[in-house]
This record gives structure tokens, C-alpha cells and sequence, in this order.
């Protein structure tokens, strides 16, 4: 009798044990590339940590690189990003289910210049990742693209694929289609600029930007690059509203770090 009790009683203490603990988040995504002094807070909160290649990247961490340094993350849907010097980004919401097909992601960059390759282009009516800045959303509808953060402006660089832009703003209505080999400026609180031809010494400009950091090389009409001044303190928004969402709130962690795959990135 007294074994048949315990056969109950133990299993139940076990499911009651678990449900004591809260779960740990998973990470969504590790580094793949660290050079010179790369920083991170983890959630969004002082004090910022040096980055390790062993480090897990998880909902909320900001990154950022100083000057002459540069990061690479491998996120769980084998997007890579890549930060040039002097950038910094949020990871503010990543969910993917590559079974199901879902996927959730928001990155909001802050500074200077990212690399993105996102291999996984789901087919969903609306975009399913999206990237922020001050001044403009980016619907990923494509494969690599190039950010520019300016103090007034955001430059976008589509390679490959399609991009769909709107204003950060959601009192600026309109939005343009990106096609590859082409780029736009988006000014602050202003709809998307024309599209303009992504010519090969743009191109060249970016990628040696990727190593020495945006200076005053002429990438567009507007001129050349200027940095937006260092954000020592940034707060990752609990929820962040989008053209394409009422809310995207980092509460599914996903699943664990997919394998380092061959990048295209500079």
C-alpha cells in the first residue's frame, strides 16, 4: 500500500517542484565574431559586460562596439547581423518555430551601421522580422541589406531581395517597396525618400565602412555619414508598436542557437 502511495506522490511532488522554478529564457542567438571592445547589457540594464565568443545573446541584450571593433551574431533562424564600429543595437523581440513557420523578430539599432542577412524569408502576408530605427521600420520581404543610422535620417541598402520601409513614425503614413540593388533615405518623421540606384562605389564605400566605421563618405544626396552621439543608457521597450503588429512583446524565447553556417557578410 505504502509503495503504491509513493508510485502517486512522487510524481506529483516532481511536476510541483518544476512548476517552482521559474523557466529560464532561451537564448536567440550567440556570436560568431568578436574584434577589439564589444559590449553588452544584458536586458537592457548597467553594467555593461565585455562580450564573449561563449556569451548567449537573449531578449532584451544591447550590443554595442567601439571604435575599431566589430561583432557578428547568428540568430536562432541563421540571420546574421553584423555590426561595424560604433554601432549598437537591441535585441527588443526574437521568436522562431521553424517547423510551425513562425517567426517574430524586432531589432532596433541605434547607431552607425549593420550588415543583415536573413536566409529564412517566410511566406506571410505581412513581414515577420522587422528593424527600427529613429526614423524608419524595415519590413523584411528579402535576404541583405545594409543600415545606415544618420542624426537625422536612416539610409537603407537592399541586395538582395525586397525590403518594405515606412516611418518610425505612426502618424506618417505611406511606405515604399526596395527592391534589390537599390537604396532610400528616410528622414525623421518624414515618409520614405525615392528609391535611388545602389551604384558599385556605394557598395564599396559600405563594406569598407563595415571595418573602419561610418565616416564623411558621400552615400547619398544628402551627404556623407555622420554619427548619431554615444547612448550610454538605453531602455528596451516592454512592448514596441509597429505598422504591422498592435504589439510585439519579447515573451516566447524560441528555441536554441542554430548552427554556424557559411555567411555572405562582409
Amino acid at each position: 500500500m505504502t509503495c503504491k502511495c509513493l508510485s502517486v506522490i512522487i510524481p506529483i511532488l516532481a511536476i510541483l517542484l518544476a512548476l517552482s522554478f521559474p523557466a529560464q529564457a532561451a537564448p536567440v542567438g550567440r556570436f560568431l565574431l568578436l574584434e577589439g571592445q564589444v559590449d553588452f547589457l544584458k536586458g537592457g540594464r548597467l553594467p555593461a559586460a565585455a562580450a564573449r565568443l561563449t556569451d548567449p545573446v537573449e531578449l532584451k541584450d544591447v550590443i554595442r562596439t567601439k571604435s575599431k571593433s566589430r561583432a557578428q551574431v547568428l540568430f536562432v533562424d541563421d540571420t546574421t547581423i553584423t555590426l561595424a564600429p560604433e554601432t549598437q543595437i537591441a535585441v527588443a523581440d526574437y521568436f522562431y518555430d521553424g517547423p510551425q513557420g513562425k517567426r517574430r523578430a524586432l531589432l532596433q539599432v541605434f547607431r552607425a551601421l549593420a550588415h543583415t542577412v536573413a536566409r529564412q524569408v517566410q511566406k506571410v502576408e505581412k513581414p515577420d522580422f522587422l528593424m527600427r530605427t529613429h526614423t524608419v521600420t524595415i519590413g523584411v520581404r528579402g535576404t541583405e541589406w545594409y543600415t545606415l543610422i544618420l542624426p537625422n535620417r536612416t539610409n537603407v541598402y537592399n541586395i538582395a531581395g525586397l525590403l518594405e520601409l515606412r516611418s518610425s513614425s505612426p502618424r506618417i503614413p505611406g511606405s515604399l517597396l526596395l527592391p534589390a540593388l537599390q537604396y532610400s533615405e528616410i528622414r525623421l518623421d518624414q515618409p520614405p525618400g525615392p528609391a535611388l540606384e545602389l551604384t558599385p562605389a556605394i557598395l564599396s564605400a559600405l563594406r569598407r565602412m563595415m571595418y573602419s566605421g561610418p565616416g564623411e563618405i558621400p552615400l547619398g544626396p544628402s551627404g556623407g555619414a555622420r554619427l548619431l552621439p554615444e547612448v550610454d543608457r538605453v531602455k528596451v521597450p516592454e512592448a514596441i508598436t509597429s505598422p504591422y503588429a498592435p504589439a510585439l512583446t519579447p515573451q516566447h524565447p524560441g528555441g536554441p542557437p542554430a548552427r554556424q553556417t557559411p555567411g555572405t557578410g562582409p
